[in-house]
Order: structure tokens, then sequence, then C-alpha cells
């Protein structure tokens, strides 16, 4: 009988959709070793979900305060590209799978993250729907309270970082979190965004 020359497959195929090993003794080892994979897929799917990205005051998961669009690009693995937004100073740009953060662009760097729905937490666990008094428990006399400028019912809590360069700011209505920012302190300064 002559060998054959060609290499068979680890994994064969039979009729239907079922996948099976070539050798019956390793079969508990490639369910094994298919059920592992897919496990590990799914975990690292899951590291890029937005609800797995954390505020800090310079910014969220792989992101830092400012990146250039490019760098923006390289740390997201997805393109950033410059179009005629780029000629204006100030603008908004959103990352694919993160639609609740958003990334205000000054002068072509990174200067702010914002997160408008529940799901993103800072570094301290606060998130959109949380109350003020939440805030004022974890940050304490860090925070600075001032009058929303449209809502009647709102506040601004802003803290600062230690070193004075970042900060992260919430803004609430009736008592809880709508929206909050970090990012250079001027630039969560800003109430109207690039107005």
């Amino acid at each position: 009988m002559k060998a054959s020359s060609r290499v068979q497959p680890f994994f064969r195929r039979s009729e239907g959709s079922r996948v099976y090993c070539r050798c019956p003794e390793l079969s508990r080892t490639c369910l094994f070793l298919l059920r592992s994979l897919v496990l590990t897929l799914l975990l690292v799917a899951n590291l890029f979900a937005s609800g797995d990205w954390v505020i800090r005051e310079d910014g969220v998961g792989p992101v830092k305060v400012g990146m250039t669009l490019a760098q923006l690009s390289a740390a997201l693995h997805q393109e950033m590209a410059a179009d005629e937004r780029d000629e204006q100073s100030c603008f908004y740009i959103n990352a694919r799978g993160h639609d609740s953060v958003s990334f205000m662009i000054i002068d072509g760097h990174m200067a702010r993250v914002e997160v408008g729905a529940p799901g993103v937490k800072t570094s301290t666990g606060i998130q959109v729907g949380d109350s003020e008094g939440q805030v004022r428990k974890i940050y304490g006399a860090r925070m600075k309270v001032t009058a929303h400028q449209y809502i009647d019912t709102g506040h601004y809590l802003t803290v600062r970082s230690a070193d004075g360069r970042y900060g992260i700011r919430f803004e609430t209505d009736e008592g809880k979190i709508t929206t909050f920012y970090a990012g250079k302190y001027d630039a969560i300064q800003y109430v109207e965004g690039c107005e």
C-alpha cells in the first residue's frame, strides 16, 4: 500500500455541521481545546466592550489625553481619519463599539473624553445615573460644586487631579448624574462642548 503524501487535518468536518478529531483517542482533548479557544476569543472580544473601559482623569482604556488622531487610531485599532473636521480647532469623534463614549479633539489632540450613558464607570466606580451623594461620598472635599448654567435643578461636580493638569466633571439633574467628562482641566470647563 502506497503511503499518502497528503497531510491529514487534525480536525475534520463530518456530514452536517459537527466537527470531530481524526484521532478518536484525542477527542476529549480536542473538545477541551476547542472550548478553550472559543472561551478565550469571547473574553478577548469582551475586553473591547465599552462596559470594560474605565474613565480616568487622563483618559479612558488605552486612550490618553494629548494623543493625536494617528495615536488614537493605533490605540483603538481602528481608523480615526482626519476629514473636513480636522480644519476646525474643536470637534468630536466616536470609536466603533463604544457608543456612549466620545472624544473631544482640540487643535489635533484628544483633550477630553465624554460619557453620556450608564455602563462606563470612572476609576472610582461612578457612572451615569448615580447620585450626587455617591460622588460627594467618594470625592469629599476635593469636589467643587457649582450651579448648572442651563438646568435649574442641576449642578457641576468638578474634581481636579493632584497635579492640577487634569480633572473630571459630573453634570447632574435632580440629584442624578446625566453625563460626565474627564481630561485636561481647562477642557472640562467647557460646558457647551466645542461651542
